[in-house]
């Protein structure tokens, strides 16, 4: 659409929902080719987008501001003038974001009610799984946004990892190395992390592998279990985003629980192992277009007990993660070894 000047896409969080929505940013480039197409994100997850290619002016946003923050993203907002605002959030804050702006204005339908019923009353009204990038392109349609039948994508430069050899040691990301992330959002979505020093432990004694265990601060000390002998490097709270990423694209494959590594992994396009718990599929986040497998106990009648994670398993089983033995694990991992 040549007369179209000004795109605004919108989505401020989190490392997966935001990779996930690169396949849209792409398309939306070739539909608008000569436009100027911006995004808002929050500012910690600002290096997932800062060198995509297809973006031209990134806003970020920082919780710390509050509402007096939001206020004043909005008036730059408004002055750009944007001919069509893309909303891939639709909370409050995106509608803070645009209210009363002169854009035509497209925003996700996140079909709470049909979440609601499969997480409260086990009732499954979604006919098929529709993966969370092609619901982001459901909202483009309009404008003639399309599938590409691509993957998702991440943009790193060569000075964004130039300090990892001062991190790493042994020359851990030549050679047989696999990356590790047991952590996750929610305890309900974290496979056991004694199951995870058994799975370290099959993959030592099948052969010389080196093993990078990922995460982020908080999570660092309860990894320490996990190192297991020289082999094993904690970097869990030392690494960037590009540097997490430019590791993931050096593994020869990486084993995750259903969070923002296991879409890292998807972006740079390693093979991941990603084990399920509390959430399903039919939500949409899973590896998208991306040699996979995914892990999960479908013989469970309390799956899932929510759509994003919980502190802790209800029923005070969890049998969602532990009823998936890491020799499974192992066993499905060989075929990549």
């Amino acid at each position: 659409m040549e007369s179209v000047k000004r795109v605004l896409i919108i989505r401020f969080s989190s490392i997966g929902d935001i990779l996930l929505t690169t396949p849209f940013i792409r398309q939306t480039r070739i539909a608008f080719y000569n436009a100027k197409i911006d995004f808002v994100v929050k500012k910690k997850f600002f290096e997932l987008i800062q060198y995509n290619p297809h973006l031209n002016t990134i806003f970020t946003f920082d919780d710390q501001a509050g509402l007096k923050g939001l206020l004043a993203l909005r008036k730059k907002i408004k002055a750009r003038n944007y001919d069509y605002i893309l909303d891939l959030h639709n909370n409050i804050r995106s509608r803070i974001l645009t209210f009363n702006l002169p854009a035509k204005i497209y925003r996700m339908k996140k079909n709470k009610f049909k979440r609601a019923l499969l997480v409260y009353f086990k009732i499954n009204l979604f006919r098929e799984v529709i993966p969370v990038p092609e619901k982001y392109l459901n909202v483009g349609r309009p404008l003639g946004i399309k599938d590409d039948s691509q993957g998702l994508e991440l943009f790193w430069k060569d000075r964004n990892v130039k300090t990892l050899r001062f991190k790493l040691k042994n020359d851990f990301l030549h050679g047989k190395m696999i990356a590790i992330a047991p952590g996750a959002g929610f305890q309900t979505k974290q496979w056991p992390i004694e199951y995870f020093r058994k799975l370290i432990q099959l993959i030592e004694d099948e052969g010389h592998y080196k093993i990078i265990l990922l995460g982020n601060a908080v999570e660092a000390e309860s990894f320490r279990p996990l190192v297991t002998s020289e082999r094993v490097l904690n970097l869990a709270g030392k690494l960037s985003l590009l540097e997490t990423a430019y590791v993931l694209n050096k593994a020869k494959f990486v084993v995750s629980n259903d969070s923002g590594v296991m879409h890292m992994a998807a972006a740079v396009r390693t093979p991941v192992l990603a084990i399920f718990g509390s959430t399903v599929k039919e939500f949409g986040f899973f590896p998208y277009r991306a040699k996979s497998i995914v892990m999960e106990n479908n013989n469970l009648w309390c799956r899932p007990c929510s759509h994003v994670g919980r502190k802790r398993c209800p029923l005070f089983h969890f049998k969602c993660m532990k009823s998936i033995p890491p020799q499974m694990v192992f066993n499905q991992l060989k075929n990549w070894m």
